[in-house]
Formats: structure tokens, C-alpha cells, sequence
């Protein structure tokens, strides 16, 4: 027998990675962001013809994480996947070689 993995996801992204002396502000029709001391707070206003919801989320940061940014919709976002540099991915595929 063999051994498989899925196949990579070679998609990219923008974004940062973080560490204690990030300071971020971002601001666009639907969302206002500040990332300071490790903390992402947002506020979204999401509206269409039918409803408004606004959400008001703060996320606590650790040192490495890194954050992608959507700049016409959500701003900066914690993705729930790890995310990778592109030299890190090559070196974790390189360890499975």
C-alpha cells in the first residue's frame, strides 16, 4: 500500500501575523477593527433590504497567529484553518517526503 495526503491548497492569502506589538486599525462600510496588546475587536453591521444585525466580537490573540484580510467584506479574520508562510508549507511537505 501506498500513503496519500489531500492535495495541498495552494490558494493565497493576505494578511499578518501577529505578536505584542501589532497595532492595527481598519475601517470600511461594514466593519470597524482594532488589533492592539493581542486583541482583535470587531464590529460588523451586516444590512439588506429586509434586516440589520450588527455583531460586536473580541478575539483574544496569541503571539504567531495570524490573521487574513478581506478588505471589501469582514476586514481582518482568525481563520479556524492554521494558516502557513509559503516557506513553512514547503517545509512541512518536505517532512513528509
Amino acid at each position: 500500500m501506498e500513503q496519500f495526503i489531500t492535495k495541498p491548497d495552494i490558494t493565497l492569502y493576505y494578511g499578518v501575523r501577529v505578536n505584542k506589538d501589532t497595532n492595527i486599525e481598519f475601517k470600511n462600510d461594514n466593519v470597524e477593527q482594532t488589533v492592539k496588546d493581542l486583541v482583535l475587536k470587531s464590529k460588523m453591521t451586516i444590512k439588506t433590504d429586509d434586516f440589520e444585525s450588527t455583531y460586536d466580537t473580541t478575539i483574544k490573540l496569541k503571539d504567531g497567529d495570524v490573521l487574513v484580510f478581506e478588505e471589501k467584506d469582514r476586514g481582518y479574520v482568525k481563520p479556524v484553518e492554521e494558516m502557513y508562510s509559503i516557506e513553512e508549507a514547503i517545509k512541512e511537505l518536505e517532512l513528509i517526503k
